[in-house]
């Protein structure tokens, strides 16, 4: 089994590799006009042929302000395998059927691999929010400055509003949590940790007038959140383990399961508005785990007019995993 590819190895391998892509540029063009015409094919092919893993101390020198769009832009010069061709085919047909309305990452843990569509397009994260509060309210947790055992104003515990927040998907217990540290708070914090396209400000301002905004996230920064929490790269080994322990215990299927078998298990959060149905999480089968996330928006009813999109993708992904 091979050992797999960190995404911020993969961060810091595009950046050095744009760096020597432009130096080839500079090269061809200092040659002459001779050569017109055939730079961007060298350049394209350049940045195939040097994509080789970086040594660790690298990874330090990226800015995280890069990372969705740095990881966006790599995954055009990986080489799939081909069940990995296979699953990008079957997503791609999908979103020529539902254009611009779909987004989707898969990461394989074991190798690496990544196949993703429109995986740096901005959604209305709906529900999805309530990973990155749950990331935000156990790093306090972390701490020192709150315990799950702490009373909210109606006396029940943190861990009973995140538990409701996460595996029921309360809209109110996940408001008082974000009120709990503030909203501008929260979006600084993922901001600082990388998450740069995901916005948690409620209220946008113009000329002193308050209107209410969107919540908004990418399916590349929502994966990226998964696989440090998966890694233990997020929180505590106890804190890891609780998050992880919320999202296995998720009573809402009507998304990506429905694509899905018994087989293999599944620990995720939906989203869900009128307009927008989101579904990501960890994908457990046979030893191996698989970052997933599916966007989807501009439904009429999202509740049932997503539905045959997220068969349609649970199934492509149930063959990738039988060919791994």
């Amino acid at each position: 089994m091979k050992k797999r590819k960190k995404l911020k190895k993969k961060y810091a391998l595009f950046l050095s590799t744009l760096f020597l892509v432009g130096c080839v540029t500079l090269l061809l063009w200092d040659l002459g006009n001779s050569q017109e015409g055939e730079s961007s094919a060298s350049a394209q092919t350049l940045m195939t042929d040097v994509a080789n893993p970086l040594d660790e101390e690298v990874q330090g020198v990226v800015d995280q302000d890069s990372l969705a769009e740095a990881n966006a832009i790599l995954q055009s010069s990986t080489i799939l395998s081909e069940s990995g061709e296979d699953l990008a085919a079957d997503v791609a047909e999908l979103n020529t059927a539902y254009p611009d309305q779909l987004g989707f990452v898969l990461i394989n843990e074991q190798t690496g691999e990544t196949i993703t569509t429109n995986e740096s397009r901005v959604f209305t994260s709906a529900s999805l929010y309530k990973l990155f509060l749950t990331y935000a309210i156990l790093t306090q947790v972390d701490a020192g400055s709150l315990s799950l055992e702490d009373q909210m104003a109606d006396g029940a515990t943190i861990d009973a509003y995140l538990t409701s927040t996460i595996t029921v998907s309360a809209n109110e217990t996940a408001k008082e949590l974000a009120y709990l540290i503030g909203w501008e708070n929260i979006e600084t914090f993922i901001h600082d940790q990388g998450f740069v396209s995901t916005s948690f400000n409620p209220y946008l301002e113009s000329d002193g007038v308050y209107y209410n905004g969107d919540l908004e996230t990418t399916p590349a920064e929502v994966a990226f959140l998964l696989e440090r929490l998966l890694d233990g790269e997020l929180l505590s080994e106890s804190s890891t383990a609780y998050f992880l322990g919320l999202l296995g215990d998720q009573q809402l299927v009507y998304a990506l399961n429905t694509g899905l078998n018994d087989e293999v298990s599944f620990a995720h959060k939906t989203g869900l508005l009128t307009d927008v149905s989101h579904d990501a999480g960890i994908l457990s089968m046979d030893g191996q785990n698989y970052i997933v996330a599916v966007l989807t928006d501009g439904w009429q009813d999202a509740t049932d007019d997503a539905t045959p999109v997220f068969e349609a993708v649970g199934s492509a992904v149930m063959t990738y995993l039988y060919a791994q």
